[in-house]
């Protein structure tokens, strides 16, 4: 060996090295995948191979060597269309997306890096990296709707009140002279139809007070039982279920005794205007089924119905104030809004599934004692 040259690196050591970097690659929490430019496996870590075997638990690790990307992580035939892989090139080394298309009610932020060339690969290969935001986005979009309802509920309120003066006086002067003009006055169905629309924009601006009441006024809360308010709402509603033929199933153990701390009067009002919901949403008849299950530190209730069900593109705005899909006159869009609010104020949350022409399931959540 020449005087000056470092001494060769020992096989062992390289070995050890490389144990070493494959250690601490397989410590990452997130899943990591080394792939060709065909999409094909080279390598992964084992958050990679762990995320795979929830749904494939058999699969080890050389089972995944060789097999495409998109049909293990993602269960496609084809490359995923939002994929950005390919974009990753010399000019732009470093690609970053967002996809909820990978597994099913999960989010993922995805970067993938090119990886330089050598004499022993010439083609491109790049490094996938997920990172799972699914609870980030939601605690976003939780904020976001929160502070938008709170908005909205102060605007509401600042606007019923400018309106509801002017509406009682019409309201008021339009009674006053139907109880001075003729019966076979020609004037007289023009002013029951003025007496009419007037009321409802009354309905509408306590809509709007009530709505916006919900955001700011502190309610006084106990400990109540849940379950029997909520069967005290369905006794409430009983008549007019019948009349709609439409039958309860109740699938909840009445002797479970689930306290809480909320509001009877708040919580009855959530779950006459989800029980309101189901039955505009089956106008021929149908069922509606409660169900009650542990999450964690919450008491779940879960109220399906086999109504139509709602559109997957608007499914995410029917918390949002005034979004409705019934026709003018038949809804504020309020309803949900209102429901939404007072679950966050007994410190829960909403959430919702649907299939078109099958039905729709809105589970709440509350916190235990």
């Amino acid at each position: 060996m020449r005087e000056g040259m470092s001494p060769p690196i020992s096989k062992k050591l390289v070995e050890d090295i490389k144990l070493q970097w494959l250690t601490m690659i397989d410590t990452i929490e997130d899943p990591l995948v080394l792939i060709d430019e065909n999409y094909n496996i080279i390598r992964q870590n084992k958050a990679y191979l762990q995320t795979i075997q929830k749904s494939l638990k058999d699969i080890r690790f050389k089972d995944l060597i060789g097999q495409k990307c998109y049909e293990t992580f993602a269960k496609r035939a084809s490359p995923c269309k939002h994929c950005l892989v390919k974009s990753t090139n010399k000019k732009n080394p470093d690609t970053a997306w967002n996809s909820s298309q990978l597994i099913k009610d999960h989010t993922f932020a995805i970067r993938a890096h090119l990886m330089s060339p050598t004499a022993e690969h010439k083609f491109p290969r790049y490094v996938i990296h997920y990172r799972d935001i699914t609870v980030e986005k939601k605690l976003e979009k939780s904020l976001s709707h929160s502070d938008k309802l709170a908005a909205i509920g102060k605007l509401a309120g600042g606007v019923a009140h400018e309106i509801n003066s002017p509406l009682a006086a019409i309201l008021a002067f339009t009674q006053i002279i139907l109880t001075e003009i003729e019966k076979d006055s020609p004037h007289r169905n023009d002013l029951e139809q003025i007496q009419l629309a007037t009321r409802k924009c009354k309905e509408i601006v306590e809509n709007l007070l009530s709505f916006a009441r919900h955001e700011t006024k502190i309610v006084e809360k106990n400990q109540i039982h849940l379950i029997e308010e909520i069967k005290k709402t369905v006794s409430l509603a009983y008549g007019i279920l019948q009349q709609k033929h439409i039958k309860i199933v109740w699938n909840i153990d009445e002797t479970t005794d689930d306290i809480i701390v909320g509001n009877s009067g708040q919580i009855g009002q959530i779950f006459l205007n989800l029980i309101t919901n189901a039955m505009q949403a089956m106008p021929q008849g149908g069922w509606i089924e409660f169900e009650r299950h542990d999450e964690k530190d919450f008491i779940c209730i879960s109220i399906q119905d086999a109504g139509s069900g709602i559109k997957p593109e608007i499914i995410d705005k029917i918390f949002d104030p005034f979004f409705t899909t019934k026709t003018v006159g038949q809804g504020t869009g309020l309803g949900l809004s209102i429901t939404y609010s007072l679950i966050k104020q007994h410190g829960g949350n909403i959430s919702v599934s649907s299939l078109l022409n099958e039905g729709t399931t809105f589970t709440l959540r509350f916190p235990k004692i």
